[in-house]
Formats: structure tokens, sequence, C-alpha cells
């Protein structure tokens, strides 16, 4: 044999070795893998198992809520309420930008029954401190193995760090470079050269209070919105523009109606703190990206300015974290442009906050309390699920709520629940927590033994509570198990009714 032939046939044992191997790790280790590097594609596969039509995915601007809102259900919850007749399914993956999102929506199968894309399209994100953040390692290593390659070679990127990896420092280099390199052009005379400048003035002459002394939070929080907020996209160079760029064409490919959410920011405190110069940058972007992706027939809702200061929870940094109204007057922005595509299947939905008293949680996980992690199947009342408290879970699921939500002249509340506990050998107690600004802060705990001694079956206990004379000072009340032992309790039917 020829050394030709010897060689040739050298590489053809090489790639049928190759391609056995690959097949060899796919049936064995690679799911095992993807479960411990990649589980957000459990999030994929949920919504292409259930066969939904209309699919949501973002960040955690979906999902955080604040404590005192009445309905804590998820900015993709309340589209829903406007379709109830359309399979409608989320992915949120906290802390993701649309390089990630791309990733997911690809390993979408090419066949499926998912129609509509609703993707979160984040001004924030396009700035440099979020392109080259430290998150952003950890954020790379969890796509890796859904890369569109055989997955013997993502499992050796895996292995080799064959992807996007860097240290804080060298992250915390790259912004910086960027706040320095990046010339900040206005249509006027403006007298910062770049975002370094400009942040290192707001810091000299600061957020003043009334008698003149620096505002030493208000001032950190005024440079903070600048070094987020002051660019400008650059459609050639920005990586985030190429992510949207890429999700765009995959949706023209497999025939999704595609709509981008832009993110309700808060521009009245930007102009507050910082003023006109940055509002201009950030509407110059605004429009840049409704124009960009509404040439290429994508629908861009535009959420940027409907928002004031109060519905935003976080008052300390800039996130697109909402509290209930914020979140469903975005839901109700996207529901109407779904309309264009789902006319008849519209459903004029209210969404007025109204002034409840009476309050049922069934554990199955479609009421929204605090805690939620805390639902289990392996006990129930019930329907299927419970909330399991004990050996280091400590909560269980926690009624949290807003004083000024509820009705005026209520007296007492009265608290039903369902319990099992396989012994009384504890010490776990039914809490009422109720705190505020105005009021000392008051923790009442009461022993779940002293309420039910039955053991190893389900008990309904019920427990009325006299409310403090200074209840309507406070801002939250809080309704939960504490149960900091060994000792396993499930609760179930979590019944809470606040009486006159």
């Amino acid at each position: 044999m020829s050394n030709f032939k010897l060689f040739a046939f050298k590489i053809f044992f090489l790639i049928i070795l190759l391609i056995f191997l690959n097949y060899l790790y796919k049936f064995t280790f690679y799911e095992k893998d993807i479960q411990k590097y990649s589980e957000v594609i459990n999030l994929v596969r949920k919504v292409v198992s259930e066969k939904d039509e209309i699919v949501y995915i973002g960040e955690s601007s979906n999902i955080t809520t604040r404590a005192d809102d009445i309905d804590k259900r998820s900015i993709s919850d309340f589209i829903i309420d406007y379709y109830p007749t359309k399979k409608f399914g989320s992915i949120t993956k906290d802390a993701t930008h649309a390089g990630i999102m791309y990733e997911l929506l690809r390993n979408i199968p090419e066949k499926s029954s998912i129609k509509t894309v609703i993707v979160t399209l984040n001004l924030r994100t396009f700035d440099a401190n979020c392109i080259y953040s430290y998150l952003e390692t950890s954020l790379q290593k969890s796509i890796v193995l859904l890369k569109n390659y055989p997955p013997l070679f993502n499992r050796l990127l895996l292995s080799f760090k064959g992807y996007d990896i860097k240290s804080e420092a060298e992250r915390e280099k790259q912004y910086k470079d960027k706040w320095k390199n990046d010339t900040i052009k206005l249509p006027y005379p403006f007298e910062y050269l770049n975002v370094l400048e400009w942040d290192q003035a707001k810091e000299g002459i600061g957020i003043r209070n009334s008698d003149g002394s620096l505002n030493y939070p208000q001032t950190a929080l005024a440079c903070n919105y600048i070094k987020t907020y002051a660019f400008q996209i650059d459609t050639l160079t920005n990586q985030r523009i190429k992510d949207f760029d890429k999700i765009v064409i995959l949706a023209k490919e497999r025939h999704w109606n595609l709509i981008l959410n832009l993110m309700a920011e808060n521009v009245e405190k930007a102009n507050s703190l910082v003023g006109k110069d940055l509002i201009f940058l950030i509407m110059q972007n605004k429009d840049l990206l409704i124009k960009r992706y509404n040439k290429n027939g994508v629908k861009v809702v535009n959420n940027l300015e409907i928002l004031s200061n109060n519905d935003f929870i976080d008052q300390n940094w800039t996130t697109e974290h909402y509290a209930e109204n914020g979140r469903k007057m975005i839901a109700k922005n996207v529901a109407d442009c779904l309309k264009k595509i789902y006319h008849g299947d519209y459903v004029a939905y209210s969404n007025k906050l109204t002034k409840s008293f009476k309050f049922f949680n069934n554990c199955e996980g479609n009421i929204i309390w605090g805690q939620m992690q805390t639902l289990t199947s392996e006990k129930s009342f019930s329907g299927e699920k419970s909330s399991k408290t004990g050996q280091k879970q400590d909560f269980s699921i926690t009624f949290e709520y807003g004083v000024k939500n509820l009705p005026d002249s209520l007296k007492q509340v009265s608290i039903d629940l369902h319990l099992f506990q396989n012994d009384i050998n504890h010490n776990a107690k039914l809490v009422i927590e109720i705190e505020g600004n105005k009021i000392n802060y008051s923790w009442n705990g009461f022993l779940i033994k002293d309420l039910s001694k039955i053991t190893g079956k389900w008990d309904k206990i019920n427990f009325n509570f006299n409310l403090p004379e200074n209840f309507y000072d406070s801002d939250i009340i809080k309704i939960y198990i504490y149960n900091p032992t060994n000792s396993i309790i499930y609760v179930d039917d979590f019944n809470i009714i606040f009486k006159i």
C-alpha cells in the first residue's frame, strides 16, 4: 500500500471514529451534560412539547415583582389574558440578552407549532457595560452545548473553554475603553467628549440636597445613568445589533411572526438626575432601533416612555423591573400589537387594580405568591402539588401584600390551610409579619403544634389574628409557615380572608 493510500485510509478511519464517538456521546452522556450546564434548554423544550403557538422570550423584566403588587404574574401572563384561546408559552432567563435568546430560539425545531415569537428588546443591553459584563462568561458557557455543531465538538469546546471567557478585570477594561474611545456626537455644542468625561464631571458637580449638601446616593445614581445610557448605537459594530439581526433572519427562515418588545426605561428619573442631553441619546437610539427593524418587516412595540418613575421597582439602580401597573401596561401594548395577527382571538380585558379581601392559593403554581420554589408534587391535599418546608427550606409559599391595596376598616385576618406533618417534635410556626416605614416592625409567630396535633395525614387548621390598631400605617403584610427544622411539613390550599 502506497504512503498516500495509507494516509487516506488513516484519515477515513479517523473520520469514521469521530462520527462513531459523536453518536456514542450523543446517546450516552450528552443529555446529562445538557442538564448540568445548559438546563435552560428545558424552557425551550416545554414550549415545544406543549405545542404553544405564541412564545414570549425575555429576562428578569418579565417576572420581577414588587412586594405590594396585588397580582404578581409576569408580563407574559398578563398578555395571555387578552388571548385566552391561544396556546401561549414563555422562555425567561435572568440577566440574558439577544445573543443568548437567539441560541435558545434556534434550538426550537424547524417544524413546531410556534407561529409568533415576542422578543424582549432591552435598550440597556446595547451599552458597553452590558456587552462586556462580567456575567458574559457564565452566559456564554451556558449555551456552548446548544451551538449548531456536533454534540461531541460542543463538549470539547466546553472542556477546553472554547468560548468567550475573560476575567472581570479584562471585562472592565473593555467597557472602560469603549467609554473612553467612543465620542459623543450631538447636533448642538456639548461640553463632554465621551462617557468618562461626562461621568467625572457629574460626580464633581453632584446632586445637591435642599441645603446645598451633596446627596451621595443620588449622585452615584446619576453617574450610573450616564454610564448606562450615554451611548450611540453603531449598527456596523454593535454586538447586540448583530444578535437581533440574527433573530430577524431566523424568524424569516422559520416563517414566524416576530414582535420586538422595546422595554420601558425610567426616562423620568434620567431626566431629573441628568437632563435633556441624556434623554436625547436615549430617544436617538430608540428611533434607530424602531426604524431599523420596522424596515425589515418586524413589529416593534414601543414601551420606552410609557411608565412613570413610580412604576419602577428599583429606585437606586437602572433596571427594567416593573411594579404590577407597569407590567400590565406593557402587556396591554403587546396585546394590542398582536391584534394585527390574531384580531379574531382578542378579548377585551380589564387590568384595573381592584381591592380584594379574599385570597386563595391551591399551590398548583397558577397563582404567584412568594417562595414558589417550595412547590412539590411529593404530596398534596388537593390537585397535584403542595408547599414543602423543613430541612433547610425554612419558608412555605408566602402571602405578601400591600396594605394600601386592602379595603378600609379591616380588623382581623382569618387563615385556613391544610397541613401534613409526620411528627410534632418541631418548633415550626405560622407567621404574620407586618412592616412599614411608619410603624415598628411586627413579627408574630404561633406554634404549629399548638394549632394541630394530628400526624401522618392532612389536617385543616384555622387561625384568627386581630390586626393592630395602626395596621393602615404599615406597608406590607406577609403570612407563611416558618419551619427552620429537619421535620418536613407540607402546606396546601392556603386561604386568607380579611374581615371587618
